[in-house]
């Protein structure tokens, strides 16, 4: 090879070599060789400078497994498309003063700075092979109470995936257990925790997590954009009897509901948000505890309304109601026992927003709820909670709320408590950011986060 062609050939593609700008994937004579392959073809083409038919038979082998491999590999195209990712979170800090009166010790008191509820999510979402339909996976982690009977700092609440259309989603995976319907203006989530989700039948730990997160395998879909059918299998949490988790993805229950669901950017004037109901059953079992294994059945209705016509000062009202059909226990001492009673429970709430610009700048609301065991007398609970928010900037508010909480008499000498009062005020910060965005909009990954300001549904968005 002269000195100028075999600078060419290392240097740079041969010109009568130029690579085909469409090839065909099926043209095996394209296929790449190994140069060293190549020559051993070369040399035993013949079978005799190797030992003869075997070595011809072995290269005649090798060269049908590689140009198969080859073959497949060039049929095997990934486009290897980056991910729309989402990133979101909320950090929420207070300071604490609480003051109970108990049925052994009469009143105790004390405070503390709580970052409880303070949450992290990652979300991602591609297009399938159209660009109709979307797949998607979030993982969230979150900061438990400090007085809970969770061992970790740390409990991640969502980790699912799944896909969705134009008009309907499925997931599977960690997430919210769907025994809740709409969100209430309290700072956090767990604050009416005992009047607005169905109680975990199979747990006897103080962990607010069972109650509301467990695996599910479920869906939704869009009959209309205002009317949403949705149902689940879901994987509450069990326990033993001293709170130890025994298992978090045994599927033991369900759900089913539909409902009427407008954005504010439709139904801004006064009439209904939100209405819906949804049936919630679950096969309850607390290994030890005494309590025979039993199917609770549970019906939850809820509605938001806009009370007014003026989408800068707006009034609003929300109100869920849970009737517990439940099973019959010889007492309301545990837990697991109180969420198995047959149970009636009515929260509303009552707020007002101001609103320059149509931009919050400040909400003041008030929860009332109730609940009542009806095979006990006596055996009833309310809270009154006022709540107000400030925000400083986008994301940054302001925060303060006092509860009030009182148990009649059965009730309160089955948890040990007449009455709880906490006085909280702190900040709050939170962020939301998409990078590499590429699907059509969901909805803000906040929205599987819970809210002072949101109204309606709980959940993400579509």
């Amino acid at each position: 090879m002269k000195k100028q062609e075999a600078k060419r050939w290392f240097h740079g593609p041969h010109p009568t070599l130029r690579p085909n700008p469409h090839p065909n994937p099926l043209d095996r004579s394209r296929l790449p060789v190994s140069r060293d392959l190549s020559a051993s073809l070369h040399v035993t083409a013949a079978g005799e400078r190797t030992g003869g038919g075997a070595a011809t038979l072995y290269c005649a082998f090798a060269a049908a497994v590689l140009a198969i491999c080859n073959s497949a590999l060039a049929l095997e195209v990934d486009p290897a498309v980056p991910p729309e990712i989402n990133i979101g979170g909320r950090l929420v800090a207070t300071a604490d003063h609480k003051s109970e009166k108990t049925i052994a010790s009469g009143t105790e008191s004390d405070s503390s700075l709580s970052i409880a509820d303070s949450s992290l999510l990652f979300g991602f979402s591609k297009y399938l092979f159209d660009d109709r339909r979307y797949g998607f996976a979030v993982f969230g982690l979150k900061i438990p109470d400090d007085d809970t009977d969770l061992k970790d700092d740390i409990y991640i609440h969502e980790a699912h995936v799944g896909i969705g259309g134009p008009n309907y989603e499925l997931k599977l995976g960690r997430s919210r257990l769907g025994n809740s319907l709409i969100a209430f203006p309290t700072i956090r989530d767990d604050d009416l925790l005992d009047y607005l989700y169905v109680a975990n039948g199979s747990s006897n730990a103080e962990a607010e997590e069972y109650q509301q997160f467990g695996s599910v395998l479920g869906g939704s879909w869009w009959m209309t954009r205002s009317v949403q059918f949705d149902g689940g299998i879901t994987g509450r949490t069990r326990t033993d009897t001293g709170g130890a988790r025994l298992a978090s993805s045994d599927l033991n229950g369900g759900y089913l509901g539909v409902a009427y669901s407008v954005p504010e950017a439709i139904k801004f004037d006064r009439g209904i948000r939100y209405a819906g109901a949804r049936l919630d059953t679950q096969h309850a079992d607390v290994p030890g505890s005494g309590l025979p294994k039993q199917t609770l059945m549970a019906l939850i209705g809820a509605v938001s309304l806009n009370l007014n016509d003026n989408p800068e000062e707006t009034w609003n009202l929300d109100a869920q109601a849970i009737f517990n059909d439940g099973a019959s226990v010889a007492n309301l001492s545990t837990l697991a026992a109180r969420a198995r009673a047959k149970s009636r429970a009515l929260a509303v709430a009552l707020r007002y927003g101001k609103r320059p610009a149509l931009q919050t700048r400040w909400q003041a609301a008030l929860n009332l709820a109730w609940k009542d065991y009806g095979d006990f007398a006596g055996a009833s609970a309310y809270t009154i909670a006022p709540t107000y928010l400030y925000r400083l900037g986008s994301g940054i508010e302001f925060v303060a709320q006092y509860r009030y909480a009182h148990n009649n008499s059965t009730l309160a000498a089955a948890v040990g408590r007449e009455r709880e009062q906490k006085l909280q005020f702190g900040l709050s910060f939170a962020f939301d950011n998409t990078f590499n965005e590429s699907v059509g909009e969901r909805g803000s990954i906040l929205n599987l986060e819970h809210d002072t300001l949101d109204i309606g549904p709980r959940g993400g968005g579509h």
